[in-house]
């Protein structure tokens, strides 16, 4: 005789293990828990690091500019590159906006109603400016002599623009003051003609 069951029914199921003695095994849930590992999405985060600016600058901040500055680049004693000849009006607007100088100024707040100002105390009277002493102009001079770029012009020429002479100049505080103030334009960048006109009106 053939029997014939289906082994997806359960009363089949159970009638061929009552005859073999066993018991019908349950079936078993799939159990399997699916991989939910989430994978490593985070981005790298780029090097934003800034690149460190290098380079000698001066006083002001600023990097030597073959434009504006003294070729080979030097400075003044103040710590500021030397102005090159002809470029004054560029060199002074490229410290104005290095120094931020046309920034403009916090403004106070008004005083209270019914209380009266405070007066401005008077100025004190101007001090006259210490003598200039020979040798430390004269060495400043010979030092921009020995300069192939020091002068705009040779010392004679700016010896008789600034009417100085030579035998009294070790003591005429005024032929002092005006070799010294010549330098002041030198450095600022002025020509011969320019320095001597801000020599002269400094020492009217």
């Amino acid at each position: 005789m053939k029997i014939t069951f289906d082994p997806h029914n359960a009363q089949d199921r159970a009638a061929i293990a009552f005859m073999l003695g066993t018991t019908a095994p349950a079936a078993q849930p799939d159990t399997a828990q699916p991989d939910t590992a989430q994978p490593d999405t985070a981005p790298a985060q780029p090097d934003t690091a800034p690149a460190q600016p290098s380079g000698d600058t001066d006083c002001h901040g600023m990097a030597h500019d073959d434009t504006i500055h003294s070729t080979p680049a030097s400075k003044n004693a103040d710590g500021s590159w030397r102005a090159k000849r002809g470029q004054k009006e560029a060199y002074e607007a490229a410290i104005a906006a290095a120094t931020c100088n046309d920034a403009p100024t916090p403004t106070s707040a008004p005083a209270p109603q019914g209380m009266p100002l405070p007066q401005p105390a008077s100025a004190a009277p101007a001090t006259p400016p210490a003598p200039i002493d020979y040798k430390t102009m004269a060495e400043r001079f010979m030092a921009k002599m020995a300069d192939p770029d020091g002068l705009p012009a040779e010392y004679e020429a700016i010896y008789a623009d600034l009417s100085i002479g030579y035998d009294d100049l070790e003591t005429n505080q005024t032929s002092i003051a005006r070799l010294s103030a010549y330098m002041d334009a030198v450095d600022n960048g002025d020509d011969h003609d320019g320095c001597v006109r801000h020599a002269m009106s400094a020492n009217q």
